[in-house]
């Protein structure tokens, strides 16, 4: 069974090897970029599942990157991983169709999340979540503008 492609978007290198090192496991392929232009090619040339971006980079922040896909049709599941976080950045990321929004450096549920965004990306749904799932801000954020 397929696990599907990751891409890893973040200008702080060392970080990306970790992630890679750390989310290889989940995924068949892992492809890095250190900048929202690189990601898109790779993106062009390439299958991928999954996106994990931070916001703040050079030549094209996090959230062009998300409006770019958006506008070609490109629903890949996309998950903000950011220092920069706050409430009005949540609520651009949700009208752009983020999967989740995660804070650096906090690492905890990021595997859940990529594992379920690989999923989505695979299949073309997330089914039920378990149970033990917790849901980040995000994730309520997203709840309560849906009622």
């Amino acid at each position: 069974m397929a696990k599907g492609n990751l891409l890893i978007v973040d200008d702080e290198e060392m970080l990306v090897r970790m992630l890679k090192d750390t989310l290889s496991m989940y995924a068949d392929q892992v492809f890095t970029a250190q900048d929202g232009v690189i990601a898109l090619d790779i993106v062009n040339k390439n299958e991928v599942h999954c996106i994990i971006c931070d916001i703040n980079m050079p030549n094209m922040n996090g959230v062009e990157v998300l409006k770019n896909l958006r506008k070609v049709n490109n629903d890949v599941p996309f998950i903000f991983f950011t220092g920069h976080g706050n409430h009005s950045l949540m609520v651009e990321a949700a009208k752009y169709g983020a999967f989740d929004f995660l804070d650096k450096p906090f690492y905890e549920g990021l595997e859940d999340v990529v594992k379920r965004g690989l999923v989505v990306g695979v299949n073309g749904s997330d089914g039920p979540l378990q149970a033990d799932v917790v849901m980040s801000d995000y994730q309520k954020l997203l709840k309560s503008l849906e009622e």
